[in-house]
């Protein structure tokens, strides 16, 4: 995989509205869309999101924020508080670059063939990141 441009940045945050107004304020980001979303885990336990999102040039940022349950971030803000949770590139076909990353040892955190992934190529810069469809 060859990554050529980062497209999205995902910050787990604990209280979007405090955030969005400072960095509006502070830094001119902006504006923001705001979106929920929610469901039930394969456990059946209900989550709900909060996600703000913003535009600089052509990388969106995203802020989620769990407002009911645990999620995917939950885990990362209980080990490092707030900050950038995953980066995200776009790929033409998701499926087939998450079976070369975990053929060459990255680990597969979440898939949703055909849409995304989450992988974490472990040890040295760990870092999550997230392999989404193309652009239609």
């Amino acid at each position: 995989m060859k990554i050529q441009s980062i497209d999205h940045i995902s910050y787990a945050v604990t209280d979007i509205d405090k955030v969005t107004e400072a960095w509006s304020r502070l830094y001119g980001l902006g504006p923001w869309r705001f979106a929920e979303s929610g469901g039930k885990d394969v456990k059946a336990r209900p989550w709900k999101i909060r996600m703000a999102f913003a535009n600089v040039g052509p990388t969106e940022i995203e802020l989620v924020q769990c407002i009911e349950g645990r999620i995917f971030q939950s885990k990362f803000l209980d080990k490092w508080g707030e900050g950038v949770h995953h980066i995200g590139f776009y790929v033409d076909d998701v499926d087939a670059e998450v079976a070369e990353l975990v053929k060459a040892g990255a680990n597969l955190l979440i898939h949703d063939p055909g849409r995304f992934a989450y992988v974490d190529a472990g040890g040295p810069g760990g870092a999550i990141f997230e392999l989404m469809c193309m652009r239609v």
